[in-house]
Parts: C-alpha cells; structure tokens; sequence
C-alpha cells in the first residue's frame, strides 16, 4: 500500500547537518509517510555517503537514491518521479522539521480539500531562533489571492519546504534542471495550477542559515555574486511574464514585486561596496532609471522602498 506522504530529502557535501534533518523526518508524529534521501552527487571525500549510508542501516523507512551531480532541481525531480505518495513534502538537508510538521500539513490540506498546505516556521543564525511567517487567522484561497501573499512575502513565501503539495500537480510542472534557485522558478506555477490553498502561521519547520547556504546571501549582502544575481534577475523576469500571462488581475503587482527586488539588490551592492557585480549593477541601475518615476506614486511601494529610491537617485 502507497504511503499518503513522500518527503524528499536532497543533500550535497552536508553530512555536518544531514542527520538532524533525516532524524526530525523520522520521528514525526504522523507515521504514514515515505523517505527519499538523495545524494546529489555529493564530493566531500565520502563524508555524505557514509552519513546516508549510517542512516539507511538505522532507517528501513529510507529510499536512498545516490545520482551523479547536477543541479537541484533536476535531484528533487528524480527524488519526485521516485515518489509513491499522494502528497509530497520537501525538506533541506541542513534544516529541520519540528515532529508534528507532516500531521499539522496533512490535517491542513485533507480537511479543507486543498491541493497545497502550508505552515509558519522559524530560522535559526548562529544558534539564535527568530519566527517567521507567522499568524493565526486560517487562510483558504483560490490562486490568484495565494500567488499575490506569495509575492507579498508577508504570510509565507517561495521556499518549497513548510509546503505540501498533492502529488498530480508535477504531472505537467517540474523543478528547473538549469537554473541555481529550484524554488522561485516553480513554486508560484504550483500555486497557479492549484484549485485551493489553505495555510496557517503556527511554525513547525526551522530554517537554518549559514555561509554555504544557497541562499546565504539574503542573510548576509556581502555573499552576492554575479552568477547569484544573474540566476535571480532571469527567474524574476520570467515569473513576471508568466503571473501577467496567467493572472493579468495582479499583473501589475508582479511587475512591481520585480522592481522592488531589483531596487533592494542595487541598495545591497552600492551600501556593501559589492565590487565584483558590475554589470549586474548596471544592469539594475538602467532598469531602475526607466521605471522609478512610475513606482514614486504606485499604490503599492512602500516607505522603505521610497527611501531606496532617493538613495539611487543620488547615487546613480
């Protein structure tokens, strides 16, 4: 019999932080569940082999697949076609779930009929805990409401894990096998193909960052580099044209959400004295000059983004 739950763990070059993810899956409250562990082609000398190999040896739970190196995207779709559950979870392998995460998700997406479910959750720097996403109010929405608060980033955001997704929605829609950031390229397409959304802001996942996190410069300006920036700017571009395409009713607030995004890079590389992203300042400055004078009066900029905008006027 399948399992109602895959939850796929992708790793590389981690083993200092696998075991804590693998255990906080395994020891979750709800028991109906299937793990598939990844090694994505991991070279660290065997270090990450062994750590999947002492786990798999503790854990007859485990479906371990080891697959030559590539990008995220394309291991967490092998880690999905290897999938028998109905409903998919992803989680980091240097993050941790909290042990009713999978039982708190399932009540969510079965009681309300909803194709996706989602939590609040918690990030951990340097051993200190802050909350994240957080809020009481039980959210049931339809896509186009539930791709606006992801665009919104104030109830939740693109970030795969906190999420759980009815399996059928990657019959047509699969993680990118080319780009560096698997999440922002498809999380907002799920959210479109999705009949219902239901979420609520009780945290149950723990966001742990650190220098050699994929997102690590969002946590600290002075890690941006260019191919960051290009892979980003290229995924913000794309998800722009694709909401206006699919959503034109908030087209205009993703067009936005992209300016926004661009403005704070250009305040992140002129304050921090980024010298090594020289094109992709230009590139954002020639933006920011053809679109700023539009955003001065949008209903939607906020105080900070005015303050940013100042900023780039008298610096540009």
């Amino acid at each position: 019999m399948n399992p109602k739950i895959s939850v796929i763990i992708l790793t590389y070059n981690r083993p200092q932080f696998l075991e804590r993810s693998v255990r906080s899956i395994l020891t979750q409250t709800f028991s109906d569940f299937e793990l598939i562990l990844i090694n994505n082609g991991s070279d660290d000398s065997g270090a990450t082999s062994a750590a999947c190999e002492k786990l798999c040896t503790e854990y007859n739970k485990i479906k371990f697949i080891s697959r030559k190196n590539n990008n995220i995207g394309a291991g967490r779709n092998a880690g999905i076609n290897a999938s028998k559950g109905e409903y998919i979870a992803f989680v980091d392998d240097d993050d941790y779930a909290y042990s009713d995460m999978l039982s708190f998700l399932y009540k969510l997406i079965t009681l309300h009929q909803a194709d996706i479910s989602f939590c609040g959750s918690d990030k951990e720097v340097m051993g200190s805990i802050t909350q994240q996403f957080i809020f009481n109010e039980l959210l049931i929405m339809e896509p186009e409401k539930a791709v606006y608060e992801l665009l919104e980033r104030r109830l939740l955001n693109l970030a795969t894990p906190t999420k759980l997704f009815r399996k059928v929605l990657f019959n047509s829609l699969r993680f990118s096998e080319t780009d560096k950031y698997d999440d922002i390229s498809l999380t907002y397409k799920l959210f479109i193909y999705a009949i219902r959304i239901v979420g609520l802001g009780i945290p149950q996942y723990c966001f742990v960052r650190h220098s050699s996190n994929n997102s690590g410069f969002t946590d600290a300006d002075t890690l941006l580099k260019p191919e960051q920036l290009e892979s980003y700017f290229a995924a913000y571009r794309e998800r722009t044209i694709y909401i206006s395409e699919k959503l034109p009713n908030i087209a205009e607030y993703a067009k936005y959400s992209e300016w926004s995004f661009l403005l704070s890079m250009y305040h992140k590389m002129v304050i921090n004295n980024i010298t090594n992203c020289s094109s992709q300042l230009e590139y954002t400055k020639k933006y920011l000059k053809e679109t700023g004078d539009y955003y001065v009066t949008s209903l939607f900029v906020k105080p900070f983004e005015l303050e940013y905008l100042q900023f780039f006027n008298k610096s540009k």
